[in-house]
């Protein structure tokens, strides 16, 4: 009876969770930085306890949390932050609204945005945006180390990208010696040079050691290295246009997205960290936030393998000099492990991938290995603009709502986001066609020019259907095996059984009508025809279909509805056009 009684209550205990789990009673997770009176993380959702009243110790069940998640950052033991998660969940409109509120609060921001999604909302902050392939910096540059100390990071920074091998790395050294050594350094301790070399530089002095290499094996590793470093030899590293002082104040946004190389990518955000982390030394220290560095799709430009990359100095020395780091990337796993355990706070929006999960399972669960399994279903469960959060000071994992686009009013009051913005929520919604009223209700507002110029290129199909009560727009992912007026017409098809009580199914495969339904009891098959294949494949499909259907109803319009209806029009196979076809199904 004790057990029964104790079955009950755990059963009932576990509906009210999940019920409020789906009940979306949470407020939208906000940031406040710089400002130990506010509040960095204020949400109210689900909690994750190890015990609940009147169920064992052991269980594990979700709870509503009745008090706000409030992560101080000057509380907490270090303001760092990752966010992951799969794409199209939310992250990057967390991003724009973490970008929001660090201006909010008077606190300098220096962002690496890899595609180029932010450049418009930090435009309309009064932020400055600065293209990698525009703004360069020279990587030879002494800045105030000795001719030594250069050679030495360059050799390891590039031996770290290109996985270099122990000879290229010393013969790259060489090279880097004589290159100074041309410019006017006077000795390896030199810390000033009559002229500043560059990669053209470099690169010329590697044709010489090409010219001098004493056997065909020497030539070779020497000709794979100039390969390698010629993609290096562009605007993004022939001059110096960047104050690296000026861009630790005020809003500053990095667009590499013109980089299609990696490791040109890495070396770009490497060198301008390295020299943010340097200056970072000559410092004062500090427990106020005076930077923050973001970094968006991170999988793109820090991986595990560089253990001694800057950004992992600075997540681990940073917070001492009031110095910010927030990391976010689609495979939280990936990211080298001296940067998740130094980061005190993480997010995790939903995720599918298995290794990932097991790895976000264990971030989360706080050293409880009796919460592993629980968690991992629950980030695999996780909605749309959904995180589940933890911090050094509130260390139980919550699920707390995040904005959506429709939430940064402010932001979007007089801007749209930007055809980057807009492509990569088209990728998670438009596979299939979608019309343009549906992205308004998603608080997307996509502007005429931005889907003009994406059709334009041939990224984005579009189509007008029109009805008597005026014209529906709707626009599709391009797919050369796929048209979409034959999506519309077929969706249009759907509908239009369902309102006549007919239970329609769209067949979403080559082998199959495009519709079926049953009316009075004879199987009826829905073909739409743009007139776009040949009179032999139409006639093969027709036989293919009446094989396994009474009927065919094969729906036309203009002169390919002529040609239909005289060509293979029967008993069996009736031709109509879309308009008739409400009529023709309802005598049937």
């Amino acid at each position: 009876m004790i057990d029964l009684i104790n079955y009950l209550k755990r059963l009932v205990i576990g509906f009210l969770a999940r019920f409020a789990a789906r009940s979306g009673d949470s407020k939208i997770l906000s940031f406040n930085f710089g400002n130990s009176k506010q509040m960095l993380v204020q949400g109210k959702g689900m909690m994750f306890r190890n015990k609940i009243p009147m169920l064992d110790a052991s269980r594990m069940e979700w709870a509503r949390r009745r008090r706000p998640v409030r992560i101080f950052p000057e509380r907490e033991p270090n303001p760092h932050m990752v966010i992951s998660g799969m794409s199209g969940f939310g992250k990057s409109t967390l991003f724009k609204s973490l970008i929001r509120d660090i201006r909010s609060a008077g606190v300098s921001c220096v962002i690496f945005d890899a595609h180029d999604e932010h450049s418009d909302a930090v435009r309309r902050m009064g932020g400055d945006v600065h293209s990698a392939m525009h703004s360069g910096i020279n990587i030879l540059e002494l800045d105030g180390a000795s001719v030594s100390e250069r050679i030495s990071e360059l050799s390891r920074m590039f031996k770290e990208v290109y996985s270099l091998g122990y000879i290229q790395a010393t013969k790259l050294s060489e090279c880097l010696w004589y290159t100074y050594r041309k410019c006017g350094a006077s000795g390896r301790n030199s810390r000033s040079l009559r002229s500043t070399p560059t990669m053209r530089d470099l690169l010329n002095e590697l044709n010489i050691f090409m010219g001098n290499a004493r056997s065909a094996g020497e030539r070779n590793t020497l000709s794979h290295l100039r390969d390698r470093l010629s993609l290096l030899n562009s605007s993004a590293f022939a001059g110096q246009s960047i104050n690296t002082e000026g861009i630790e104040k005020g809003l500053h946004s990095f667009s590499l997205g013109g980089m299609k190389s990696r490791e040109a990518r890495i070396i770009y955000i490497g060198e301008l960290l390295g020299r943010i982390y340097a200056r970072m030394h000559d410092g004062q220290r500090s427990r106020r936030i005076k930077l923050y560095i973001m970094v968006d799709e991170a999988q793109f430009l820090v991986d595990e393998s560089a253990s001694s990359s800057v950004i992992t100095k600075m997540v681990e020395e940073g917070r001492k000099y009031g110095i910010g780091v927030i990391i976010v990337t689609h495979a939280a796993c990936t990211l080298n492990r001296k940067i998740m355990a130094n980061c005190a706070s993480f997010a995790t929006f939903y995720a599918r991938e298995p290794s990932e999960l097991n790895y976000v399972a264990k971030v989360l669960c706080g050293g409880n290995p009796d919460s592993v399994d629980p968690l991992r279903k629950r980030v695999g469960s996780l909605g749309l603009n959904e995180v589940i959060l933890v911090s050094g000071n509130s260390r139980e994992p919550t699920v707390v709502s995040t904005p959506k686009f429709g939430d940064l009013e402010d932001m979007y009051a007089s801007c749209e986001p930007s055809e980057s913005e807009l492509l990569a929520f088209l990728r998670s919604r438009a596979g299939r066609p979608i019309m343009l009223g549906e992205l308004e209700r998603a608080g997307v507002r996509a502007g005429r020019d931005s889907i003009d110029r994406l059709v334009g290129s041939g990224v984005l199909d579009s189509f007008v259907f029109d009805k008597n009560d005026g014209r529906e727009e709707w626009i599709m992912l391009h797919n050369g095996s796929i048209s979409i007026g034959h999506e519309v017409h077929v969706r249009k098809m759907a509908d239009m059984l369902d309102s006549m009580g007919l239970s329609a199914r769209i067949i979403d495969n080559s082998n199959g009508p495009d519709l079926s339904c049953s009316i009075n009891g004879s199987k009826v098959a829905i073909e739409y025809e743009t007139g776009s294949k040949s009179s032999e494949s139409t006639r093969r499909m027709l036989e293919l279909r009446l094989e396994s259907y009474d009927i065919v109803v094969v729906v036309a319009n203009g002169l390919s509805l002529e040609k239909y209806a005289r060509d293979f029009g029967s008993e069996r196979v009736i031709v109509t056009s879309f308009e008739g076809a409400r009529e023709l199904l309802a005598g049937l």
